[in-house]
C-alpha cells in the first residue's frame, strides 16, 4: 500500500495533501495546532479507521478522501460519517457502513484477517488491522489498543498470528491459568456444600429423577448444550435476516434504477413540483446525481456487486446455521433415557430451597469452566510452538531495535502490550511504539506503510530521533511521520538537511485553520472521479 494523496473538505472549505513519496515523509511545523493530526487522522478515517479527531473539529460535516496504490492498482477512497465509497478504474462501490466495506476490501483489494471471536470466525475490524502500522497521537496507551471497539488486546495478538499464517485459539495462557484456579476453588466449595445437603424428604422416585444436583450432572448439562446451540442458531438467523433485508432493499433500488433507465430511453423524468430533471441517489451520508447514464450505470454496477457480496455472506451464515443444526440433532439423539421423566417431575420441586441449589450452581460453573479449558487444550503443541517462536522473534526484534536507538536504556519488551501498571517516562512510550510497529513490519513483512502521528512525543532526544530515521529509511517502504519542532530546530531547517527525507512544512498554516476556501475548486476536481457526487 502506498499513500499518494489525502484531502478533506466540503462545499465551503477544503485541504489537499499530495506531496507524499515512497520513502520517509515528515510533516512538521514550528508550533502545535497546524493541522498535522487532522491530516493523519483524516487519512486513516478515509480508509475506514475509527473517528479519533480533536473534540473541536466537527468531522461529520466533511468528506475525507485518499488515493492509494495497492498491488499496482489505484484506489480512491471517499468517506463521510459512516458511509464510504471506493473507486478504481473499473467501478465505484458505495457502502452504508465500514462493516460492509470490509467484505469488499477482503475480497477485491487486500486480505483482512479472520480470527475466533465469541466462538465464531470473524473478520476483524479495519481499526484493529490498521493498528499494526498506525499510531495516532490521541488515546495512546502502550498497555492497550488506541481504538476502543469490540475487539481487545487478545484479539490483536490472534490477528498477528493469523497474519503470520498461524492458527489461533480463543484462550490465552493467562486465561487458562485463571480458569484452572477457579475450578480448584469451586471444587473445594462443592465438597463443603455436598456435606450440608439434607436428606430430601420427598417421593424417592421424584427425588431420584429431579434432584437439582442430579439435574446438574446429567439433564442440565444437556439442557445447557441445547440452549447454547439454539441461541447461536437464533443469532445467526437474525443476522441472516438482516442481510436478506439489506439485499432486498438493494434489489429494489436496482429495479428502480433499471426502470429509470427504461423511462429515460423513451422519454424524460421530471419533478412534478419544480420541473427539474435532476435525479439523485442517496445513502443518507452521500448523494450522487444519476441523471447522467454513465454515472447511473456505475451506480448500478456498484449495487450489483454489493448484492453479490450479500449473497456470499448469506451463504456463509447459512452454512454456519447448518453446522449448528447438525450439532443440535446430535445432542438430541444422545439425550439420556430419563430425559422425559425429568421434564415431567422437575416442576414439582421448583420451590425447593436447600443447599442443593448451591450445589447445582457450583457444579454447573465447574462444568462450564472445564468445557472452556478442554477447548483451549485442543490447541496442538506445534501451534503453540509456532506462536512461541513468532513471539520470540517479535520481542527479540523489538529489544534489538530498542538497543539500536537507546543502547543504555533499561526497558525490556516481552509482549506487544505493556502491563497496565507499567510507567513510561519521557520518550519511552514513543520508543515502545517505534519498536513495536517496526518489528511487526519486519517480522510479518506486511505491505502497509508505517504511519505515526507525533513521532517525537515525550521529548525524544535528537540522537534517538536520528537513529530512528535511519532505521525507517532502511525499511524500504513508505513512512509518514509528524513532528512539532522547537524554534531553534525550525530556524536551522532541521529536516531539510537530512538525506532521503521528504519534509513537508505546515508552519505557514493558520492556528487551528488548515482548511481554506482557496482549495474548494481543487477539492471538487479531485473527487470528481466519483461521478455525480453532490457536495
Amino acid at each position: 500500500m502506498l499513500i499518494r494523496k489525502m484531502a478533506f473538505g466540503n462545499e465551503s472549505e477544503a485541504f489537499i495533501e499530495d506531496r507524499f513519496i515512497n520513502g520517509v515523509n515528515i510533516i512538521y511545523s514550528d508550533d502545535n495546532n497546524r493541522g498535522k493530526t487532522l491530516v493523519m487522522q483524516g487519512l486513516m478515517f478515509s480508509l475506514g479507521y475509527d473517528a479519533i479527531f480533536p473534540s473541536s473539529f466537527d468531522y461529520k460535516n466533511y468528506y475525507f478522501y485518499s488515493e492509494i496504490i495497492i498491488d499496482n492498482s489505484v484506489y480512491h477512497f471517499l468517506r463521510k460519517k459512516n458511509s464510504i465509497s471506493i473507486k478504481n478504474d473499473d467501478s465505484i462501490q458505495i457502502f452504508n457502513s465500514i462493516s460492509e466495506a470490509r467484505y469488499f476490501l477482503d475480497r477485491f483489494v487486500f486480505k483482512i484477517p479472520r480470527i475466533i471471536k465469541d466462538n465464531r470466525t470473524t473478520l476483524v475490524d479495519l481499526s484493529l488491522l490498521y493498528e499494526i502500522f498506525f499510531a495516532g497521537q490521541d488515546n495512546r496507551s502502550p498497555s492497550g489498543l488506541i481504538s476502543k471497539g469490540q475487539f481487545n488486546k487478545f484479539d490483536y495478538k490472534n490477528m498477528v498470528y493469523e497474519l503470520a499464517n498461524i492458527q489461533t485459539c480463543d484462550t490465552s495462557n493467562d486465561d487458562i491459568t485463571d480458569v484452572k484456579r477457579k475450578i480448584s476453588a469451586l471444587q473445594l466449595q462443592l465438597v463443603d456444600t455436598k456435606k450440608k445437603i439434607a436428606i430430601i424428604k420427598e417421593n424417592p422416585k421424584i427425588a431420584e429423577v429431579t434432584s437439582k444436583l442430579y439435574d446438574s450432572e446429567s439433564f442440565q448439562s444437556k439442557v445447557k448444550a441445547i440452549t447454547d446451540i439454539n441461541n447461536t442458531i437464533s443469532h445467526l438467523r437474525r443476522t441472516r435476516q438482516r442481510e436478506l433485508n439489506r439485499k432486498t432493499k438493494l434489489e429494489n433500488l436496482l429495479s428502480e434504477l433499471r426502470s429509470l433507465n427504461s423511462e429515460l430511453n423513451v422519454g424524460s423524468v421530471q419533478c412534478g413540483e419544480c420541473g427539474s430533471n435532476k435525479i439523485v441517489y442517496s445513502n443518507n451520508d452521500m448523494m450522487f446525481e444519476v441523471s447522467n447514464i454513465d454515472v447511473r450505470n456505475k451506480i448500478l454496477q456498484s449495487i450489483q456487486k454489493n448484492i453479490s457480496l450479500k449473497l456470499e455472506l448469506i451463504r456463509d451464515i447459512s452454512r454456519d446455521i447448518n453446522v449448528q443444526q447438525k450439532s443440535l440433532e446430535k445432542e438430541l439423539t444422545e439425550a439420556p433415557p430419563s430425559f422425559q421423566q425429568i421434564v415431567l417431575y422437575r416442576e414439582q420441586i421448583t420451590s425447593q430451597k436447600d443447599y442443593d441449589d448451591e450445589a447445582f450452581k457450583i457444579t454447573n460453573e465447574i462444568k462450564s469452566l472445564k468445557a472452556s479449558l478442554e477447548k483451549s487444550n485442543l490447541v496442538s503443541d506445534s501451534i503453540k510452538e509456532s506462536k512461541s517462536a513468532l513471539d520470540l522473534s517479535l520481542f527479540t526484534k523489538m529489544n534489538s531495535l530498542y538497543k539500536e536507538i537507546d543502547p543504555n536504556g533499561n526497558l525490556v519488551f516481552d509482549d506487544l502490550f505493556a502491563t497496565k501498571n507499567a510507567t513510561f517516562s519521557g520518550s519511552e512510550g514513543q520508543e515502545f511504539y517505534f519498536c513495536k510497529l517496526v518489528a511487526l513490519s519486519n517480522i510479518l513483512n506486511h505491505d502497509f506503510p508505517i504511519i505515526i502521528d507525533s513521532f517525537r512525543e515525550g521529548e525524544l532526544s535528537t540522537i534517538k530521533e536520528h537513529r530512528m530515521l535511519e532505521i525507517y529509511k532502511k525499511l524500504g517502504k513508505q513512512v509518514i511521520l509528524t513532528s512539532t519542532l522547537k524554534s531553534e530546530e525550525y530556524e536551522k531547517n532541521k529536516y531539510h538537511t537530512i538525506k532521503d527525507i521528504n519534509s513537508i512544512d505546515y508552519s505557514h498554516h493558520q492556528d487551528c485553520k488548515i482548511l481554506s476556501r482557496q482549495e474548494i475548486n481543487n477539492f471538487s476536481t479531485l473527487i470528481s472521479g466519483f461521478n455525480g457526487l453532490i457536495l
